[in-house]
């Protein structure tokens, strides 16, 4: 019976112990991302080109938009490649985007004037 209560008193202190750590870096993250929101206002992710000023992005820029496409957003094509609506990023082939490549975007809208389709194509 000792052995049991010995058992039990440990297996709580260990679970509010975990409880305890938790909390203390949820904390600690918390107030991590108070004190930088202001900071990183400023930061664009997306960079124009100087010559005429088309809209281009980074392949790693292409992979995170991809994650709209996760979320039943719009379908999505790169380089004629068709990512649909509703599909998981991580469970498709990802090879076909070149990291260091530019992409060049174009929006394909609905008659609501909505964005339906995205196309990437690699400027060459």
């Amino acid at each position: 019976m000792l052995e049991l209560a010995a058992g039990v008193t440990l297996f709580i202190g260990a679970c509010m112990y975990a409880v305890n750590m938790q909390t203390f870096l949820d904390q600690g993250i918390s107030a991590a991302g108070r004190m930088t929101q202001e900071q990183h206002a400023g930061v664009t992710t997306v960079e124009m080109m100087n010559e005429d000023r088309n809209l281009t992005y980074k392949g790693s820029e292409v992979l995170f938009t991809l994650r709209e496409v996760q979320t039943n957003v719009y379908d999505m094509s790169v380089d004629g490649i068709r990512f649909s609506s509703g599909s998981n990023p991580e469970e498709l082939d990802l090879s076909i985007i070149d990291m260091s490549a530019r992409y060049g975007v174009q929006y394909l809208r609905g008659t609501n004037g909505e964005v339906d389709s995205i196309q990437f194509v690699k400027v060459r």
